[in-house]
């Protein structure tokens, strides 16, 4: 029996855990796996799944590539009617009778965890526990799996090959399963014991990613912190490689201990990211959505990390009880933490959470398809929640791109709340159409200095234009003209003693040599400094990342 294990994947630099972990587990030489993206052609994906001629296909199924994955298994069935079809994954372990009703090309559904319901499959055929399969006109819903008991008994699911072959990608692992909280929005509620790898096992796998050059490892625990004696020797054993690798986590902020901030605050600068999921700031959403974490603790924790490591922050809008005043508000005391990245999400309404059986207790109306986002509930309209959108879309745009800083900082300044600065943006984009459109980097410092308008801002946005953009010139929104004495000046300017000083890396090397990695750029402010007016010249060096104050 040839299976075939099919991923579809997000995006090109991501691989598939689930469809290694399977086969892994299964070490047949009849089992494979295969992967794609859902921005390639579903005809191409049907092209070279049809090729291998399995006698079986399994599709792992997310909310965001269950549309893609109906559309090529419908095909495959058509073309190939012989090919067992088999889904599995978090979009159809719950509700599986209602998806095999609607598609009768699906032959039978894996739920749940997949690694025993797969091996049983592969030796007994579909009448196994854990599985939801057609029998005629019948659909035979066999009983629940347990849980797999004991994480050391999964072997690691990659080979050093896979790890070369796919060292510049994101690379999935999993040191635990299971979650000690029980948000009512989020699938790992439903499994309520957490289970954790070997400790010494994780060290020795996560080294042989190190060891193979691996670019980002994200693990997909869902609280990694959730045994803190635990993380902390993990995380000093990651602090201590010697290595560019990167290592992602979704912590509980509140659970950090000051042994696990003092190991943090002196790992390697870009070694850690952390994911920290806030979700809001109203004690009342919180209580209803089952969170006990307190944002006060967050906060705490989040300022004692600032600078040291790299944090992404989470919101979800579409909560209970968070209007659009709440939600504001929430916004804004995020925002004073200064996170790294603040992702602001929609609620999703997914299969098998507590907030989806109780939908009518908040009045929520939200999409039949996947990913079943929140139109309006209770306490927040459609419209207010298109306004949120909006405001989602210039926010990746400007603060979560990290193009666009100093102007940022200094554009926040003339208002008492972040939200309403971002709210006016997005206001602006709507009314020029710029919403509708796709738009450069450089068309986004245009549009941010025709929205601020005046004097200084246009000086600090015109400093992270030339941070951020390669091979730049002095644009035409910028407060003056390029000064063309520059290009006699930068000669006079760098002398032996500026360049030792101010540019060490050049030292000994000609100067016509140096000028090609540097730019010169006259400012009306002093950007770098208390920002008040006063001519200043300021030294772009693109091989080395940085800038220097010339004069001033």
């Amino acid at each position: 029996m040839r299976v075939l294990l099919a991923a579809v994947n997000a995006k090109y630099i991501h691989t598939s855990l689930s469809v290694r972990a399977l086969s892994a587990y299964a070490d047949r030489p009849d089992v494979s796996f295969a992967e794609f993206t859902i921005n390639e052609r579903a005809e191409d994906v049907l092209k070279r799944i049809y090729q291998v001629k399995a006698d079986a296909v399994l599709f792992s199924c997310y909310i965001w590539n269950i549309g893609f994955v109906l559309r090529v298994a419908g095909m495959l069935k058509k073309v190939s009617p012989e090919t067992e079809i088999i889904l599995g994954g978090p979009e159809v372990s719950f509700d599986s009778r209602a998806y095999m009703l609607k598609y009768k090309f699906i032959d039978g559904i894996m739920r749940g965890e997949g690694e025993e319901t797969f091996v049983d499959y592969l030796s007994s055929g579909k009448a196994v526990n854990g599985i939801t399969y057609r029998s005629g006109d019948a659909i035979i819903e066999m009983p629940e799996r347990e849980p797999v008991c004991s994480l050391d008994s999964l072997p690691y699911p990659y080979t050093d090959e896979d790890i070369a072959e796919n060292r510049h990608k994101l690379i999935y692992y999993e040191s635990s399963r299971g979650c000690p909280f029980r948000c009512s929005y989020c699938l790992s509620s439903t499994v309520h014991n957490v289970r954790f790898r070997n400790t010494e096992t994780v060290k020795r796998e996560l080294k042989r990613f190190i060891d193979g050059g691996v670019r980002i490892v994200k693990f997909v625990d869902r609280t990694f912190n959730a045994d803190r004696q635990r993380a902390a020797e993990l995380i000093r054993f990651l602090a201590e490689q010697d290595c560019d690798t990167q290592f992602h986590f979704e912590i509980a902020a509140d659970l950090i201990n000051d042994e696990i901030t003092n190991i943090l605050r002196s790992a390697p600068k870009n070694r850690f990211l952390l994911e920290i999921g806030v979700q809001s700031t109203n004690p009342k959403t919180l209580k209803a959505i089952d969170r006990k974490a307190e944002f006060l603790k967050i906060s705490e924790t989040v300022r004692k990390l600032n600078g040291a490591v790299h944090m992404h922050l989470d919101l979800i809008a579409g909560l209970p009880y968070e209007d659009y005043v709440s939600f504001s508000r929430s916004f804004d005391e995020v925002m004073a933490l200064e996170p790294d990245v603040l992702q602001l999400g929609f609620l999703k309404l997914l299969r098998g959470t507590k907030i989806r059986r109780e939908y009518d207790k908040h009045g929520y109306v939200f999409e039949d398809e996947p990913p079943y986002e929140v139109l309006f509930n209770s306490y927040i309209s459609y419209d207010e929640l298109l306004k949120l959108h909006s405001i989602e879309n210039v926010f990746e745009k400007y603060y979560n791109s990290g193009a666009f800083k100093n102007a940022l900082s200094r554009l926040s300044k003339r208002y008492d709340s972040q939200f309403d600065m971002y709210s006016e943006l997005s206001e602006y984009f709507e009314a020029n159409g710029y919403s509708e459109i796709g738009i450069s980097q450089q068309r986004l410092y245009a549009i941010l200095a025709a929205f601020c308008g005046d004097g200084d801002m246009l000086d600090y946005i015109k400093l992270d234009y030339f941070i951020n953009t390669h091979n730049p010139s002095t644009p035409e929104w910028a407060l003056s003209p390029y000064n063309r004495s520059l290009l006699r000046y930068r000669f006079e300017l760098l002398t032996e003693t500026f360049i030792s000083e101010r540019l060490p890396e050049y030292a000994g090397k000609p100067v016509k040599e140096i000028i090609k990695s540097l730019w010169f750029e006259e400012f009306d402010y002093d950007v770098l400094g208390n920002g008040k007016k006063r001519k200043n010249i300021i030294i772009f060096d693109k091989k080395y990342n940085r800038i220097v104050r010339a004069e001033g």
